[in-house]
């Protein structure tokens, strides 16, 4: 029987990016997916071009019973963060209305490059 750090259930955006950021860290990871694949969200989202951030990410944008817990989160990964993600996989983006950041060509792109960085953290599926 094998062992694990961390057990993420849903390969989803969310699943994904918890998923990279745990294997990153050393930890051994196994991501569990009850659909037939993952980011199936990410491929319809947008339609299927990715909404993948916002430019105006902040506080006060977010409800929460803690709301120290947004201004924690989001000063340790930003949207610029995410942002470089993107431009170092050279997938390319363009703005919409209210500073909603989309993939130029397809959402395919976007979990691509989540699946790669998964894969690169050593960040397993199943």
């Amino acid at each position: 029987m094998e062992a694990f750090d961390v057990v993420i259930v849903g390969a989803g955006a969310a699943g994904l990016m918890c998923a990279m950021s745990a294997g990153r860290r050393g930890r051994r990871v196994l991501l569990l997916e009850h659909g037939a694949s993952a980011g199936a969200k990410i491929l319809i989202s947008g339609g299927g071009r990715c909404n993948f951030t916002n430019l105006e990410v902040t506080p006060e944008r977010f409800l929460s019973a803690n709301p120290h817990f947004c201004k924690s989160a989001l000063s340790r990964y930003t949207a610029r963060d995410f942002i470089a993600l993107v431009e170092r996989h050279r997938i390319r983006y363009h703005e919409k209305t209210l500073g909603q950041l989309f993939c130029d060509g397809s959402a395919r792109e976007m979990l691509a490059m989540l699946l790669a960085e998964c894969a690169a953290a050593g960040a397993g599926r199943a």
